[in-house]
């Protein structure tokens, strides 16, 4: 079957959940909701993942989609879609990063985090709230990716990330994010995302500045921004500093915006680059990298 008649078979099938829209000097595109993509899901026995992709490969959008497009194609939507991101550390940073691959349209997600919710973290977690104090962040950065996006598939690691345990969790991964605490498990995560040839994007903050860096599996990474061999203080800048409500945010943001480059081959390999957040001018600045 020609893709131009797969599509309009599809569009003819799903015409009762579908919306046509139209702008002044564009081409009209159509949209499928939530309802339609369930319905497809059955008829042809796939997931919702797959029925999403489907629709995206013959045009049509799906509703929560609709607003990607523009800075998206249907291909490119697909594509992230299509692509499974390991998350390592489901606390400041990562409880957003979460939320917003959730939204963003990722189809499978690799949540680590050994931690549980405790109230300190009240002021800048975004999955901390009275109810989820004492439960696994991990398991509850699962949750809330289901309910935003049904499609999604998480697999849940209740454990800290360490040399061990980590390909287990890269495993699949098209991209890592490094959303960790500690500098030991940042370059554990180095070590074996290089082994298996992922990329993944750092990201650190402290105050009322943050950090973030895309490594491919050939850039000095980790050792050219805190040197070979680095010395874990008892006085942490974030120990010190504190973490500000803000920060986490921003550093998330770039941290997703910087992924879904990598993940639609816009990010350049060649591009040694650190991203330095201060809030207090604010300003985001490039820092080139040796």
């Amino acid at each position: 079957m020609s893709r131009l008649k797969e599509a309009d078979e599809l569009k003819k099938y799903l015409s009762p959940f579908t919306e046509v829209h139209s702008q002044p000097g564009k081409n009209e595109f159509f949209s499928v909701n939530k309802n339609g993509l369930r319905e497809l899901s059955k008829a042809r026995k796939i997931s919702l993942r797959q029925a999403m992709i489907l629709c995206l490969e013959n045009g049509i959008w799906p509703e929560r989609f609709r607003s990607n497009r523009g800075s998206l194609t249907a291909a490119e939507q697909a594509k992230i879609v299509a692509s499974s991101v390991a998350v390592l550390g489901a606390g400041g940073l990562g409880g957003y990063v979460v939320t917003l691959l959730a939204r963003l349209g990722v189809g499978k997600l690799a949540i680590c985090d050994g931690d549980v919710f405790e109230e300190s973290n009240l002021n800048r977690q975004l999955l901390c709230n009275l109810e989820t104090l004492g439960r696994e962040k991990a398991l509850c950065a699962a949750e809330v990716a289901v309910r935003i996006n049904p499609a999604v598939q998480c697999t849940v690691f209740a454990d800290w990330a360490t040399s061990r345990n980590l390909p287990q969790i890269l495993e699949g991964a098209d991209v890592a994010m490094d959303c960790l605490d500690n500098l030991k498990a940042r370059y554990e995560l180095e070590a074996a995302a290089k082994a298996l040839l992922i990329p993944y994007v750092h990201g650190a903050l402290a105050g009322w500045e943050g950090f973030v860096m895309t490594v491919f599996p050939g850039d000095p990474g980790l050792a050219g921004l805190y040197g070979p061999d680095p010395v874990e203080k008892r006085d942490s800048a974030e120990s010190v500093l504190g973490v500000p409500t803000p920060t986490p945010t921003w550093v998330a943001t770039l941290q997703v915006a910087e992924l879904t480059k990598v993940l639609l081959g816009r990010q350049s390999r060649d591009n040694h680059r650190l991203l330095h957040l201060d809030l207090t001018v604010p300003t985001v600045e490039t820092l080139e990298l040796a």
